[in-house]
């Protein structure tokens, strides 16, 4: 059964200077940013996306149905991640050449479902739970707040706290971002827990890990880029939300020199 469309997505965009104009072959692809539990694109519009196209990609960042302003709020109750597969799916098809994919944690999950329907030119995942299933993951977060773990399994949205989300960011900023926290959905949240058979994903992928993450657990990082035949790249004294936290500059670095050999690599092969 296809999943219900919605009439309006948000999509927040940053363009580089001059890219349309510019010879097919010397234009950078577009960069699609997608994010993670109870985001939406603003994540990657305070740092990234502007920083992105300032290094030549043209980029892009959605909010799945019932995120930021996208259409959706009165039916997240029920949205699957085939749903957001769906969001990204219609935004991919929208732009005007095939993207790299950037998903955070939940996003990346919804990365490697568009990846093995969709030739993207590569992938990129930042702190992914693992394919395995996130009850480890769930236990871990439990030791520290077991009433956000149980409020989770009751069907409520797994509390993005400061602490779970950031290492180095001054304590006003980080409480900020978090209350700009929405709501998930709580089939789309139960989902992270179920393992995943993903595959093939006919494309480059690189796999992120922050070493001061407080959700993703470092064997689940391992997991992945294990799964995809790779290494992880380690970020040091960074958190679970890299593009926001302290340090997003270099993180965003590496993501970009990863992406520029990604793209050449695969450039006329879709």
């Amino acid at each position: 059964m296809p999943s219900p469309t919605v009439k309006h997505r948000e999509v927040r965009t940053a363009m580089p200077a001059g890219w349309a104009a510019a010879p097919r072959a010397e234009r950078k692809p577009p960069v699609l940013f997608i994010h993670g539990l109870a985001h939406a694109a603003w994540c990657f519009d305070e740092h990234w996306l502007p920083a992105t196209a300032a290094a030549g990609f043209p980029a892009y960042a959605l909010s799945f149905r019932g995120h930021g302003t996208s259409d959706g709020a009165d039916g997240l109750s029920r949205a699957t991640l085939r749903d957001y597969v769906a969001d990204v799916m219609q935004v991919v098809a929208t732009l005007p050449e095939p993207p790299i994919l950037v998903g955070h944690s939940l996003g990346s999950l919804v990365a490697q479902l568009v990846a093995e329907r969709y030739p993207s030119r590569g992938v990129v995942l930042l702190t992914p739970p693992p394919l395995s299933g996130a009850v480890p993951m769930l236990l871990s977060v439990g030791k520290r707040e077991p009433g956000d773990v149980a409020a989770a399994l009751l069907g409520l949205t797994l509390p993005m706290r400061p602490s779970s989300i950031f290492h180095g960011l001054d304590e006003e900023t980080a409480l900020s971002y978090s209350r700009r926290m929405g709501r998930e959905s709580p089939v789309a949240q139960y989902e992270l827990l179920l393992p995943h058979r993903i595959g093939p994903v006919r494309a480059p992928v690189l796999v992120v890990g922050a070493r001061n993450d407080a959700l993703v657990l470092p064997s689940a990082v391992d997991e992945i880029a294990q799964a995809y035949g790779t290494s992880p790249l380690w970020l040091s004294e960074i958190g679970h939300d890299i593009m926001l936290d302290v340090g997003w500059d270099a993180a965003l670095d590496a993501v970009l020199s990863w992406i520029e050999v990604a793209a050449h690599d695969t450039a006329g092969r879709l």
